[in-house]
């Protein structure tokens, strides 16, 4: 089928028998398969433990452990097993590597579907920055780095800052400059009263010293997305040091443009004139031979439209012995000439379908994964 990732394991000693026919693809071939699809097809076949050995193996590999979509793979099958030490052991890790935050655990029975996982992070990456008991702040600017850079995000919080040396101001300045570039989502509290303790420490005659006092106020502008603020303070500085100011640069705080965006869609579709919501027809828990009413409903769903959205959010696992039956559902759909969309897949499902040749009659859509 496919050639093996660079860096793959050895295959697992637990392989699932083929099913009768072909996986998918009518040229299919006994070729290895790259390692996230091997370790779907040892899960499709009830061999999770398998499975999180091929992917921990993948991860841990010099080559493979770029492969981010073994790592999502086995934050599902953590979410899965309900295995929480696991979850957030790989959290740490992937943040670390990847510099975004990690899938979201989602509590309860049904965690692996459970639609919290699309909601916004849990807010423990909240950071209150006030001096020490000796009054400095330089050793709480480090740890506020350390804190964010283990988090993924940053919720920030300035209120306790009454005063800070300039030394710390352009520590501060650099901490948030280093936090931008690496498109952390960062939100902010009580920055205004920082501007004001900022705004305080400029003296009527501009000096060498004051400079970081401006350079970090620059950048709060930046965070902020104050350009007009930003080009007012940038005229006083090249008045106060006869120099030219730093430049404006765009920071976008992706997890806060998402939310807006959603909401600003809710909004154009709550506006729209009303009408049956189209979400799609819902599949649910182990699709096997036994899921033959479900496949029915599928068929009948499919027969009066043009477009087939499948929403694939509830599906725990598509057993290994139904795959070529599935693939052949999804095909027939297709022949029809349908378009179909199978919607909202989790990592696992949406490599073991990739590895049938699903995705040649069908477009899928991966859920988010934080």
């Amino acid at each position: 089928m496919a050639t093996p990732a660079v860096g793959s394991n050895p295959p697992s000693p637990i392989r699932p028998a083929r099913p009768a026919g072909r996986l998918g693809s009518e040229e299919y071939n006994s070729g290895a398969l790259p390692t996230a699809q091997e370790a779907a097809i040892l899960y499709a076949a009830n061999h999770a433990d398998g499975a999180a050995s091929v992917l921990k193996g993948e991860i841990k590999d010099a080559v493979g452990r770029n492969n981010k979509q073994a790592w999502l793979m086995l934050f599902d099958l953590h979410q899965v097993a309900q295995n929480r030490q696991e979850f957030d052991s790989l959290s740490m890790l992937f943040t670390v590597k990847f510099e975004q935050s990690p899938p979201v655990w989602a509590e309860g029975g049904d965690a692996a579907n459970d639609p919290r996982r699309n909601q916004s992070r849990e807010r423990k990456d909240f950071f209150a920055l006030k001096p020490s008991p000796t009054g400095e702040l330089a050793g709480e600017i480090d740890k506020l780095r350390a804190f964010a850079e283990s988090q993924g995000t940053l919720r920030l919080d300035t209120a306790k800052v009454s005063a800070l040396t300039p030394d710390e101001a352009l520590q501060f300045a650099k901490v948030l400059i280093a936090l931008r570039k690496k498109h952390m989502p960062m939100w902010f509290n009580n920055l205004d009263s920082l501007e004001k303790v900022l705004r305080a420490a400029f003296n009527e005659r501009a000096t060498a010293e004051q400079r970081p006092f401006w350079i970090l106020l620059f950048e709060i502008y930046i965070v902020q997305g104050k350009m007009d603020e930003f080009e007012e303070l940038g005229l006083e500085f090249a008045v106060a040091f006869e120099m030219s100011p730093p430049n404006w640069e765009v920071y976008v705080n992706k997890v806060a443009a998402d939310a807006a965006r959603a909401t600003s869609a809710a909004k154009i579709a709550a506006a729209a004139p009303a009408g049956p919501p189209e979400a799609g027809y819902e599949l649910k828990g182990v699709l096997s031979p036994a899921s033959s009413n479900q496949i029915a409903e599928l068929n009948a769903y499919a027969s009066t439209r043009t477009e087939v959205v499948v929403d694939m959010s509830k599906v725990l696992r598509v057993e290994f012995g139904f795959t070529a039956a599935f693939f052949d559902v999804v095909k027939a759909i297709q022949l029809a000439g349908k378009r179909v969309i199978l919607a909202n897949l989790n990592e696992l499902n949406a490599a073991l379908l990739e590895a049938m040749g699903v995705n040649r009659y069908a477009i899928l859509v991966r859920r988010k994964s934080s």
